[in-house]
């Protein structure tokens, strides 16, 4: 097998629980990894979720992230599904469908404003859109001016991982070529631990992870394409060559 990362050394900074496979990839591909999750998530109003489920019809439910999809049917049976579904990204919709759901509609690019963009609602549809508490609300904006009526819950909670300086200075002593962020949380939690950086390459999943690493004056040195973690092993591999 080819090693395309050998001798790179590459920081993970997603959560414990998403982690694993992206290490192993990483790993197969001859690269030092370092895990450093920089986010802890936890189920969220799961006694509201049914409640609304059970009270409300929604023509469809949209899920933009694979977290999103996790903690939803930890609570909900896939069986009491029948609203359409909406998927950000490839991953997203695996995991649907390993459920035994079908996803009836994925975005051209893999972002939330596209997909917000593009569904194929019809006037005064109701959607409900289970999300983080982080979330941002610009996917709302546009689906209420496409005349849709939406309803969102928190459904699990995203916060931020601290480290000592101790354990910082252990890991950033080494040698370091890139570190990667998967989400905007994954950036602002890195950025209040106040890590003073040399010459790592910053690689983000998507463009609007970029946005927010750009918004910190961080440097991005590649953009996942797709928005993925498989786009992400492609930049890694091409910055690598």
């Amino acid at each position: 097998m080819q090693q395309p990362l050998k001798n790179k050394t590459i920081i993970v900074t997603r959560s414990e629980n998403q982690a694993l496979g992206f290490i192993t990839q990483l790993k197969n591909l001859g690269a030092k990894t370092i895990a450093l999750p920089l986010i802890k998530n936890t189920a969220k109003n799961q006694e509201e979720l049914s409640s609304k489920l059970n009270q409300n019809g929604y023509n469809w439910i949209i899920f933009t992230s694979p977290n999103a999809v996790e903690f939803f049917f930890e609570t909900i049976s896939p069986k009491k599904i029948n609203s359409k579904i909406a998927a950000v990204g490839s991953k997203t919709k695996e995991l649907i469908n390993a459920l035994g759901l079908t996803v009836d509609f994925i975005p051209s690019k893999f972002t939330a404003k596209q997909l917000a963009t593009e569904i194929p609602v019809n006037e005064n549809d109701t959607i409900l859109i289970p999300r983080s508490n982080l979330a941002k609300n610009d996917i709302i904006e546009i689906l209420k001016n496409r005349t849709c009526s939406i309803d969102t819950i928190t459904i699990y909670e995203n916060t931020a991982i601290r480290y000592s300086k101790k354990e910082l200075d252990t890991i950033f002593k080494q040698q370091i070529d890139f570190i990667t962020f998967t989400s905007g949380s994954t950036v602002a939690s890195f950025m209040k631990l106040e890590i003073e950086l040399n010459q790592e390459k910053i690689i983000c999943i998507g463009p609007e992870t970029a946005k927010i690493a750009s918004d910190y004056n961080l440097s991005v040195s590649g953009i996942s394409n797709p928005h993925n973690i498989d786009g992400m092993i492609n930049e890694l591999t091409k910055l690598s060559r």
